[in-house]
């Protein structure tokens, strides 16, 4: 799955809008990559597969790590280029970028990755959306079954002085219908 390398991105140039525009096709990729492991994590949750949810939970973590380093370069790149080009910009975004470049381009290609992470995103925020509450549905329905299965005794069925005494004070002397 992450067959590219973190080190084929252009080095000769990391302040170029090609750099940014390849740091984030990289992302996006490793994003959509974390959808259809989140797809198949749905499908195993529904199944109960606990085997497979341990290896889908590694492919995860490998992906995260992948995206971390890759983030790091791109906040790193993205404040060289604002360093450079818009020393004075207030907040350093991909959408800053996109509004500060002069190269229609340029500016098209950044702007075209950048809406199709952004969609990637939200998919992936509502898969593991879906993902929790289904954890938490069968999380649920774990709960009932043991509490089914577990026998409850509400009335102790030892005597107790405390219980003897109520039942004698409950009783009357007088037959009520006499």
């Amino acid at each position: 799955m992450l067959e590219w390398s973190l080190n084929r991105l252009k080095e000769d140039n990391p302040l170029s809008i090609e750099n940014q525009v390849q740091l984030l096709e990289k992302t996006y990729q490793l994003h959509q990559s974390l959808l259809e492991i989140s797809k198949r994590k749905e499908q195993l949750i529904k199944d109960n597969d606990i085997d497979g949810m341990r290896q889908v939970l590694m492919d995860e973590r490998k992906h995260v790590k992948a995206i971390q380093q890759l983030e790091e370069k791109r906040v790193i790149a993205t404040s060289g280029w604002f360093q450079t080009y818009a020393p004075v910009a207030e907040e350093q975004t991909i959408q800053q970028v996109i509004d500060h470049l002069q190269n229609n381009e340029e500016k098209e290609q950044l702007q075209a990755i950048y809406e199709k992470f952004i969609y990637v995103l939200a998919d992936l925020k509502n898969q593991e959306k879906l993902n929790r509450e289904l954890m938490e549905q069968s999380l649920q329905f774990v709960e009932l079954s043991l509490d089914l299965l577990k026998p409850k005794h509400e009335k102790n069925m030892n005597y107790d002085k405390k219980q003897v005494q109520q039942n004698k004070a409950s009783q009357s002397v007088f037959d009520s219908k006499a």
